[in-house]
């Protein structure tokens, strides 16, 4: 009897511990909230960090969570002007470099609660040989890859790797016109056309946003303009850690080009190619078991 008890017990799903928490930015003599959760296995050594796209919220991490934080913890967060985060002030003050900015105060985050745990709770007397075996993985969607690869670029303490969502280090023009027809259009499998306060309201995002993330000024970040698209060479270049690049094989963000491009200035490069899926790829069972393999977990 007791190992029909047991049996049913381990068929039962496991609750995932889930914290919210928020930071505080000081800017230009006004604070604002940034929201995160911190979700799954606390005593992991892998912590994956998840930056959503342009006009996504944490929730876009929904079935990648399911996936992945019963074995790993997982830092969920929201951009300014989406989801539980605060809107900012005008349409203009949203730009990447802004992002960035926040992107940095996440990662210290994760740092600091990737050092304070340190793994003492598995036995290792010594702290600061268990600190070393932490591992931050960046996982960023379309935007938040590009983001991701900023910081990686910066060579920050604890990155294990960082895994692109269809994004490479080159945007093609026609990827591009492709990523601001969809936004002006505002359609998709999941909503009729939907415009101005409406389409914000789905999406959970500030309003402003839609007319900011089409305005040049909002991609503030160093590239280069060239014939064949708006290049990020160069800090992807600076990239120490293994990528792993999610290539929507019917987007036109990442294509045959862009993978060449990817190999020749990152020898540690290694692509997951996604039949029948456009821009961005979906969490599914298959990408996040690849991801889980990528990293060893």
């Amino acid at each position: 009897m007791c190992w029909l008890i047991s049996i049913f017990l381990n068929c039962l799903p496991m609750k995932l511990r889930r914290r919210r928490f928020e930071l505080t930015v000081f800017d230009a003599g006004r604070h604002r909230k940034l929201a995160g959760e911190d979700i799954g296995e606390e005593r992991s050594p892998d912590l994956f960090l998840c930056l959503p796209g342009l006009l996504e919220t944490h929730e876009s991490f929904d079935e990648f969570i399911s996936f992945i934080a019963p074995d790993a913890r997982v830092i969920v967060l929201d951009w300014c002007g989406r989801g539980d985060s605060d809107w900012l002030a005008a349409a203009h003050d949203y730009k990447m470099s802004v992002y960035l900015s926040d992107l940095w105060l996440f990662y210290t985050y994760a740092m600091g609660v990737m050092s304070s745990l340190a793994f003492t709770a598995q036995g290792d007397s010594d702290s600061a040989t268990a600190s070393k075996s932490a591992r931050i993985h960046l996982v960023g969607t379309s935007m938040g890859g590009l983001l991701a690869v900023m910081l990686a670029s910066g060579k920050p303490k604890m990155l294990g790797s960082v895994i692109l969502n269809d994004i490479g280090p080159l945007l093609p023009w026609s990827g591009v016109f492709a990523l601001m027809t969809t936004i002006s259009t505002a359609k998709s499998s999941s909503m009729n056309t939907l415009r101005g306060p409406d389409l914000a309201k789905q999406l959970d995002v500030d309003p402003q946003l839609l007319r900011a993330v089409r305005q040049p000024a909002h991609l503030d970040l160093p590239h280069e303009n060239r014939l064949s698209g708006v290049d990020f060479s160069d800090r992807f270049a600076a990239v120490t850690t293994p990528i792993l690049v999610l290539r929507g094989m019917d987007s036109e963000i990442v294509n045959d080009s862009v993978v060449k491009r990817m190999f020749e200035i990152h020898p540690l490069t290694r692509i997951h190619e996604c039949p029948d899926s456009g821009h961005p790829v979906a969490y599914s069972k298959t990408v996040c078991e690849a991801i889980r393999h990528f990293i060893g977990l």
